[in-house]
């Protein structure tokens, strides 16, 4: 049976919220939950967590949970119907006064937003599906043009391309959301709008301030000065999203798949795990099956040997959240199959600035040595995870088996492209017993006899991010 090397994660929501559903989701494929606290309140998403650990331990996996702040997002409020149909040339008011909305009025949950937005500035709604411009202002109230029509619904996104916004990048909500969350467990917190690597290293600082020992930190790219900084994000963060929603408004939406592309680059460069998001499969949220278009879009993101592909609404909201999964692995695996025929590892030079040093030198002839002996899989020791993001990074197309004796490491490899992690209570025993460990590969029907598997470590084993070592086994 083939091992799928790109991960999936899917959002959970009102549609997915159930523990049935979430073991559903797992047994379909997915490797990681994101936790979208623009919406969930702290008590669903305490269950929530609950039961994922729980199906964790009943299938015997590793699954990752994602708290994805909301940051300055601005947000409509509720309205009382749930939604309000918004047509080409109606004017609305937009208000930040604390008021339900109604088919003429439109609440707006940032304080400032009356103070910053300009007369002729743009407004876009719901990731740019409605639109308008701004004819006027008085007080707290903002009068709107709408130029693209539509339904808008509770909470939905809306962006000002042509503002200076002044809202900082990790607001109070977020503060009190990361607190409950490292409380909870998590393993990963994305940052919303991150602006530069200043902006995760003070969300990195209050992690630590909190005590969560371990935790990555996945910086969102979304915003023009997210892009002009992306190498500085890129070494800073743990891993990096390509969230498309907002960044095809503050951006050029044509400009979107060439960013994509920078980011890839960037996540491969610095060995960090990258996350391809939004409306991957969005018209699943109410049909039973995809468009071509977006089957299309799945598979180059797996083409381009993203670590990871992400569900939002699909799973969220979507009438069809369990088959979008589906939809997803199928995809990954053909694409998969057709690249394991004919991608071949890159030169040394589009992954490093400058010579290499020891553990990318290893690392990346370890993934030579694959190619060079038609190996079948690739077997890491790792203590913080660097060796296997390391042998990741030139993305091979055979599995990383990557052995921890740190139960969050083991759960943080859940967004590394091609990891299957174990978690083994002592790294030494196997490094001096090698035929135990594949011996348990085999037994476990991931080698078989007369495959080749090519081993890298760190000897001594105890120095975080240390790999000096290749080995190759033939299975016996």
């Amino acid at each position: 049976m083939a091992i799928r090397l790109t991960k999936i994660i899917a959002t959970l929501g009102p549609a997915s919220g159930s523990k049935t559903i979430i073991r559903n989701l797992v047994a379909k494929g997915v490797n990681i939950f994101r936790l979208n606290l623009s919406h969930g309140d702290h008590e669903t998403v305490r269950q929530w967590i609950h039961w994922i650990r729980e199906v964790e331990k009943e299938r015997h996996t590793f699954t990752g949970i994602l708290l994805d702040l909301q940051g300055p997002k601005i947000r409509v409020g509720k309205f009382e119907k749930g939604s309000i149909l918004l047509k080409r040339g109606q004017k609305v008011i937009f208000t930040t006064a604390k008021t339900m909305g109604s088919s003429s009025l439109v609440h707006v949950q940032y304080a400032r937003f009356h103070q910053e937005v300009g007369v002729g500035n743009r407004i876009y709604l719901d990731d740019g599906k409605l639109s308008g411009v701004v004819k006027g202002i008085s007080g707290q109230r903002v009068k709107v043009e709408m130029l693209v029509g539509g339904t808008l619904s509770d909470h939905k996104g809306l962006n000002l391309p042509d503002a200076q916004l002044s809202a900082n990048p990790i607001t109070a909500k977020d503060k009190a959301d990361l607190k409950f969350g490292l409380q909870e467990g998590v393993d990963m917190v994305a940052l919303s709008f991150t602006g530069s690597a200043k902006d995760v290293r003070q969300l990195r600082a209050m992690i630590r301030k909190e005590g969560g020992k371990g935790v990555e930190v996945i910086a969102k790219i979304e915003r023009k000065q997210a892009v002009a900084n992306l190498e500085e994000i890129a070494e800073a963060a743990d891993g990096i999203m390509v969230a498309r929603g907002d960044l095809g408004i503050e951006i050029p939406l044509t400009e979107v798949p060439v960013v994509q592309q920078k980011i890839l680059r960037q996540g491969a460069r610095h060995a960090k795990p990258v996350i391809v998001a939004t409306q991957m499969l969005e018209s699943m949220i109410e049909n039973p099956r995809p468009t071509r278009a977006e089957v299309s879009d799945v598979a180059g993101a797996v083409m381009d040997c993203a670590d990871a592909i992400m569900l939002s609404g699909e799973t969220a909201v979507g009438k069809h959240a369990t088959a979008a999964v589906g939809v997803m692995v199928e995809t990954a695996l053909n694409t998969e199959a057709y690249l394991a025929e004919s991608r071949m590892i890159e030169p040394w030079n589009r992954f490093f600035q400058g010579d290499p040093n020891i553990n990318e030198g290893i690392t990346y002839s370890a993934n030579r040595m694959v190619e060079l002996l038609r190996a079948k899989a690739m077997v890491v020791f790792t203590i913080s995870g660097g060796t296997a993001k390391m042998v990741a990074c030139p993305k091979p197309m055979v599995p990383v088996f990557a052995f921890t004796s740190n139960l969050k490491r083991a759960r943080l490899l859940s967004l590394v492209r091609g990891a299957v992690p174990f978690l083994v209570k002592d790294d030494r025993h196997l490094l001096l017993h090698m035929d135990q460990m594949i011996a348990m590969l085999k037994n476990k029907g991931l080698v078989k006899k007369g495959d080749r598997v090519v081993i890298t470590t760190g000897i001594p084993v105890d120095i975080p991010n240390w790999t000096n070592v290749i080995r190759v086994e033939e299975v016996k």
